[in-house]
């Protein structure tokens, strides 16, 4: 998704800790970039508005899998890399298509600044929309949340460091360390990005749990990345839960780049009854 959204990740200088009373001076890289202006390139590969077809294969530690499919509206809310006045940075709208028995079922995801980001989730058996929490509850029984399928975020959420560069899979990647700040609310901790050079498009990305320990790694494989309107799109990616030894794989059939979209599409109380 990309898009959602969520989706992951040598010539530099190396720094040595030393123990001194005296301010440890950051390290200077030869191309001059440090961790934030990376990052902010990687803010930059998005679509204003989008319209995906997606499916998601899931795999239990039995080895089942199960597999959904489903449609995705997206539309970035951020003037010049900031949220709207209302404190907006994205939303996005999802609806399956399959299996039959859940078509129409969806969610909603409304990214917020500094605040927590509002979910809504609707099922035929309910018959009702319902609020979730984003950052717990995994969608389309995968092991991505909204969160991480669809969040944009802004640069003064989180401090970056710039790590040595490295090659992934033969591809040359900047490394940086992303320290969320408590006051965004974040889903993690932090997380450790491998950003390729050229897309600006995470290979993978190593993300950790509050209490401190890793909780999942997310990566894209490089020859599956696409040029769509002004973006970079990862077609696949794979998301893998440390702790319970699970996988889930996002796979973008179809994008439509910068739809005119209805700001109903992205009403809550509509989430019941948008369709295709």
């Amino acid at each position: 998704m990309s898009n959602v959204h969520g989706l992951a990740i040598a010539g530099a200088l190396v720094c040595a800790v030393v123990v001194s009373s005296e301010a440890v001076e950051p390290v200077v890289f030869e191309d001059g970039l440090d961790g934030e202006a990376i990052y902010a390139r990687l803010l930059e590969n998005k679509l204003s508005t989008s319209t995906m077809e997606q499916r998601t294969i899931s795999e239990d530690q039995s080895g089942d899998r199960q597999e959904s499919r489903f449609w995705a509206r997206f539309r970035d809310y951020r003037v010049d890399g900031r949220p709207d006045e209302d404190g907006v940075i994205s939303k996005s709208v999802m609806k399956y298509t399959y299996p039959t028995s859940r078509r129409d079922a969806g969610y909603l995801f409304i990214e917020k600044y500094r605040t927590e980001n509002e979910g809504f989730n609707y099922s035929r058996a309910r018959g009702k929309v319902m609020r979730m929490r984003t950052s717990e509850e995994t969608v389309f029984g995968t092991d991505f949340t909204l969160e991480d399928l669809v969040a944009v975020k802004v640069l003064d959420e989180a401090t970056y460091e710039r790590r040595p560069d490295e090659e992934l899979d033969g591809v040359a990647v900047y490394v940086v360390m992303v320290t969320y700040h408590p006051e965004s609310k974040p889903q993690y901790m932090k997380s450790l990005l491998w950003i390729d050079k050229e897309y600006f498009v995470p290979l993978k990305t190593l993300n950790w749990a509050h209490a401190g320990h890793e909780r999942n790694v997310m990566a894209a494989p490089r020859g599956r990345i696409e040029r769509h309107g002004d973006a970079w799109i990862p077609m696949e990616i794979v998301m893998t839960d440390l702790s319970d030894s699970t996988s889930s794989w996002l796979y973008t059939d179809k994008v439509e780049p910068n739809p005119e979209l209805s700001e109903k599409l992205f009403d809550p109380m509509r989430l019941g009854r948008n369709r295709r």
